[in-house]
Formats: C-alpha cells, sequence, structure tokens
C-alpha cells in the first residue's frame, strides 16, 4: 500500500511538472530516454520505477529527484526553478487525483499570473472623461506609487505635443512611439499606476503587453458624462468639427467596448466622487497595496 502511495505521488507530481513545462509527453520520454509507453505508466502510478530512471526524467523536468520522491509529510522539496516548495501545496497536490490536478493547474497559473500583474501595478483604460488622470493620481498619491501617463511618456520622447507628432509623422509615427513606450514601461521593475491612452485598444500589439503585464482596470462611464467631463477639461479634440458630438461619442464607446472589456474588471466612475471611485479600486486592485 505505501509503494503504490508513493508510485502514485511520484507520477501525479511527474504529469504536473510535464504539464507546467508544456512538454508533451513524447517529448518529455526522449529526452529521459525513455518509452513513450512506460513514462505514461509512471505518470499513472503504474511503473516500478528505478532511482535512475527517476533521476533521468528530473533531470529532463529541471527538477530535484528528491522532490519527486517527498510525500505530504516530507519536508518541502526544490522547484524547477530552485524555489523551495511548499510542503502543504505539496501534499494537496499529492491527495488529488489525476483529473483534479489537470483542473488545477489552469486555477493556479491564473492565480500566479494574476498576482504577478497586480505587483506590478495596475494600468487604467477608458475613453477620455472617465477619471483615469484624476483617480490614478489620488490612487497613486494615496500609496505613494508613481502614477505615468503614456500620452505623456510619449510626448516626452518625442519632444512635441501629440498634435505636432500626427501633424509630422501620422498615426504611423505614433503608433510606433506607443509601442516603445509600452515595452520600457512593463519592464520596469517598480510598482507603477498606468493612465493609458483612450485609443491604446486599437493599438492590438501595445494592449497586449499591458494586458499581460499589469492588473488591467477599466472606468466606465455614461457618453453623457464623458462628454460633460471633456467640456469641463476644455478639451474638444475629439469632437472637434463635430456637430453631433454625443453621437460620436457613443459610437466610438460601442465600437471600443468589447476592447475595454478585456480588462481584468471594470469600476463605473458615473455619478461618484473621485474619493469614491479611489477607495472602489483599492478593494477591486487590492492585491496591488499588499507588501510582497
Amino acid at each position: 500500500m505505501a509503494q503504490h502511495h508513493l508510485s502514485s505521488s511520484i507520477g501525479a507530481k511527474v504529469r504536473a511538472a510535464r504539464a507546467g513545462a508544456r512538454l508533451s509527453r513524447r517529448r518529455l520520454a526522449e529526452a529521459a530516454g525513455i518509452s513513450e509507453r512506460y513514462l505514461n505508466q509512471l505518470e499513472y502510478g503504474d511503473a516500478n520505477v528505478s532511482v535512475g530512471i527517476l533521476a533521468r526524467v528530473a533531470d529532463a523536468l529541471a527538477l530535484d529527484v528528491a522532490s519527486l520522491l517527498a510525500t505530504p509529510d516530507s519536508p518541502p522539496g526544490i522547484g524547477p526553478h530552485g524555489t523551495i516548495v511548499h510542503a502543504p501545496l505539496a501534499g494537496v497536490i499529492a491527495g488529488m487525483s489525476l483529473r483534479e490536478q489537470e483542473g488545477a493547474v489552469a486555477l493556479l497559473e491564473r492565480y500566479v499570473q494574476d498576482r504577478r500583474r497586480s505587483l506590478r501595478g495596475i494600468a487604467l483604460l477608458g475613453l477620455r472623461g472617465a477619471g483615469k488622470s484624476t483617480i490614478g493620481g489620488l490612487f497613486a498619491g494615496r500609496h505613494a506609487l508613481p502614477f505615468l501617463s503614456i500620452t505623456r511618456e510619449i510626448e516626452t520622447r518625442a519632444g512635441m505635443s501629440l498634435g505636432d507628432l500626427f501633424n509630422l509623422g501620422g498615426p504611423e509615427a505614433y503608433r510606433t512611439l506607443e509601442n516603445e513606450v509600452v515595452r520600457d514601461i512593463a519592464s520596469r521593475d517598480d510598482r507603477i499606476v498606468l493612465e493609458t491612452a483612450g485609443g491604446i485598444v486599437s493599438n492590438r500589439d501595445a494592449l497586449a503587453v499591458i494586458l499581460a503585464s499589469f492588473k488591467t482596470v477599466w472606468l466606465k462611464a455614461s457618453p453623457e458624462e464623458h462628454l460633460q467631463r471633456v467640456i469641463r477639461q476644455g478639451d474638444m479634440r475629439p469632437m472637434q468639427a463635430t456637430p453631433k458630438a454625443l453621437e460620436h461619442l457613443k459610437a466610438l464607446l460601442a465600437e471600443r467596448e468589447a476592447e475595454y472589456a478585456r480588462a481584468d474588471c471594470a469600476l463605473d466612475t458615473a455619478g461618484r466622487t473621485p474619493e469614491a471611485c479611489v477607495d472602489e479600486l483599492e478593494r477591486i486592485a487590492y492585491p496591488v497595496v499588499v507588501a510582497d
């Protein structure tokens, strides 16, 4: 019984490690110098595996062989990158069926990705007038975080205003700089609050980097409130020479809504004070302000 439990535990760990490394059974078998059939038996706990073969499998997975032999009662093992495997987590995994482990992989991956993005900061998406500057600035100030604006970073790098940049280089020059700025911001080591440009959702490459690098929040408001905020700011650039500004804004919001909705979460700012929105932002993006 104990032997079967150990074989099952080893098999489950090999299968989970292979899935985590995104290796097919065939590729792992070739790397370890064993048959694919034998590897299948090992993963299901049906093989009487020798230490030598197990060492080859562990080496192919960049694991310490001791981590495959550890039981739930053993001390923490060593993960594929030399990190300590938390003993209670190893115990939970060892007690799961293969089907349960398969279902847990995606959940764990999402958790790890979400936490890592949260620790890098939050990025605010939305049309002009959604409150990105005000709410983002207040949130950053409350938690002593750097507040960056992609638009301002582009103007600094170009050495000119966006209007002049578009006049001289057109949309292509703007997109090139936007991609460069987004990549540089995403490579920073510190935690930040980032204000994205309203049209970043039209730049597939830049949006993909933002979504992969930060906890993203879509700041929403009604078209009417968007328009009133823009008017109060004295900035009518999006609606210049457009007699039906509200209709134009509604169409623009409808066009971009599906892309904005790719954000991790949404915050409706309509009819709410900036302070109330910051309070809500703290709740939905709480991991951002939790210490490592």
